[in-house]
């Protein structure tokens, strides 16, 4: 009991560490709110944070995702890239919507093409067209 008595103000006080998760988590809901669902690219930095997070734990489609919420398609492409290696086919979508974003049509619309469902992809287009002006989802049809 003595025992218990020591380690629970060690395990409350004792620690200095920021909890990462609870940082990771918070940038995230930043992230869908601010940059996803309000358009806010001032925000974009948080989106980036996440997205590395996932791109370093392997969560490459997620993470393809969050790299063009933080206007950052060329890591979205490398993410994308590797979530087909792993058999993530969804990760077709943010191929195109990369490879539109940097003009690249011809290969945008080869992946676009490659989706075997389009569940959510209207609802990203949208968010992308907050977040690109230039970004045009007909083009890829």
């Amino acid at each position: 009991m003595k025992k218990l008595l020591v380690i629970v103000p060690l395990l409350l006080f004792g620690s200095d560490k920021v909890c990462t998760k609870c940082t990771l988590n918070k940038a995230q809901m930043q992230c869908e709110y601010y940059v996803a669902r309000k358009g806010d690219a001032s925000k974009a930095s948080l989106c980036e944070s996440y997205a590395e997070y996932l791109d370093k734990t392997k969560v490459y489609g997620r993470a393809a995702w969050y790299y063009l919420l933080a206007k950052k398609p060329k890591k979205a492409i490398e993410a994308a890239k590797n979530a087909l290696k792993l058999g993530e086919a969804y990760a077709n979508e943010y191929l195109a919507e990369a490879y539109l974003i940097l003009g690249q049509k011809r290969k945008a619309k080869e992946h676009f093409s490659k989706l075997q469902t389009r569940f959510f992809s209207d609802k990203n287009l949208k968010t992308l067209q907050k977040l690109y002006p230039n970004f045009d989802p007909k083009e890829l049809r």
